[in-house]
């Protein structure tokens, strides 16, 4: 089912023959997804702001908050959870990063931290600092040692609009500023299911994401990849 593998090595063989045509073999659709449509849904994929059900999730590279390593969304092979957060947040990414611990505290209880990767990507990295991250990961009781995990922190303002608002359509925006250092975010919280061959299997569109409905959902799909 690795469909980034497949489609790679069908557009390489086609470029001589069908060149301009080879759009449609990399579109997304049901056929790739492993849960069933969700209801919650509020509207079509294709009519949503944000990648969402039977999408390619976008790829995009960042860099990791305690390496000095970049991270490929592109070479991850597992089941993945995304989300993007601020730590000064006063309200809603404390429910958020709480919601993450415990999604993580149960998969590993399931013995199947070993099989996924969970990505929380700040788009404040003027303030979120690797001291501030670490800061979090305590904070919540999150293992961010673990292979599982990965905090991501741009290089700046610029990269964080580029990958969290225009690419993942997390839309964010800058308020209550009193000084360059004092200031708050407007924000969206989405956390997407991204299934081994890229494509997304589930969006929570919620400040807490059920942590037994996601551990389930992630249940699935690892099983279905194995």
């Amino acid at each position: 089912m690795h469909r980034r593998a497949y489609l790679s090595t069908v557009a390489v063989g086609a470029v001589g023959s069908t060149a301009g045509c080879l759009g449609g073999l990399f579109d997304s659709g049901p056929e790739t997804v492993v849960l069933g449509e969700p209801s919650d849904q509020e509207a079509e994929s294709s009519a949503l702001a944000y990648p969402a059900y039977g999408e390619a999730f976008p790829e995009f590279s960042l860099p990791e908050a305690f390496s000095d390593e970049t991270f490929d969304s592109a070479t991850v092979d597992v089941p993945a959870l995304y989300t993007a957060f601020y730590a000064f947040c006063p309200a809603e990414c404390r429910l958020l990063m709480n919601a993450m611990a415990s999604i993580q505290a149960e998969l590993d209880s399931e013995g199947l931290l070993a099989s996924v990767k969970m990505v929380a990507m700040t788009f404040d990295p003027e303030r979120d600092t690797p001291e501030k991250l670490e800061a979090n990961a305590e904070e919540y009781s999150i293992a961010h040692s673990h292979e599982s995990w990965r905090y991501l922190r741009p290089e700046d303002d610029d990269q964080a609009k580029d990958v969290v608002g225009d690419r993942l359509g997390i839309a964010f925006e800058r308020v209550g500023v009193e000084s360059e250092t004092t200031y708050e975010f407007r924000h969206m919280t989405l956390t997407f299911l991204v299934n081994p061959d890229g494509v997304v299997e589930r969006v929570y569109r919620t400040d807490s994401p059920d942590v037994e409905r996601v551990v389930e959902d992630f249940e699935t799909v690892v099983a279905a990849y194995e």
